[in-house]
């Protein structure tokens, strides 16, 4: 199961891309079918692009300050659809909250993934002041939980 999770962008588009192609064929290949085709593919593919996760294994939490490890795949649907949703999260909360992404395929996130029992991605763990694990969410990101759980007040929020 965890192949189809962290492979889901690329696999997704593979079965879409047969189908049309199947779907083109039995209508018989017209020029102008295949056009739609090649532009919708290509459409999808800048989208990927735009959208794309990407781990920042490099930034580390100060002693005494809360963080979010998100454990994601770049290859994953749910993680390119959480990353404007983190990125805005990162963005409203710097300086008062590291936000820590890890590409569960490298050996760092596979590391994670079996310390702290992750089989699926997007995986969110919260972790407070204290370093102490706080809460996990999996497939979605509360972003007024993680402004709760960081002391920032929702209404003060920019």
């Amino acid at each position: 199961m965890s192949f189809f999770n962290h492979y889901s962008a690329i696999i997704l588009p593979l079965l879409l891309l047969a189908g049309a192609v199947a779907f083109v064929l039995r209508r018989g290949g017209q020029w102008r079918h295949w056009r739609i085709l090649i532009a919708t593919f290509l459409a999808l593919g800048i989208l990927l692009v735009i959208f794309y996760p990407s781990a920042n294994p490099g930034s580390k939490p100060g002693a005494g300050q809360p963080w979010l490890l998100e454990v994601q795949s770049p290859l994953c649907l749910g993680c390119v659809a959480m990353k404007p949703v983190v990125d805005r999260v990162e963005k409203q909360m710097r300086g008062k909250l590291v936000v820590r992404r890890v590409d569960i395929q490298s050996s760092e996130g596979g590391a994670l993934a079996a310390e702290y029992g992750i089989e699926m991605t997007p995986t969110f763990i919260y972790f407070g002041a204290d370093g102490k694990e706080q809460w996990r969410s999996v497939g979605i990101l509360d972003p007024a939980r993680v402004r709760k759980s960081a002391g920032m007040d929702e209404a003060a929020k920019p």
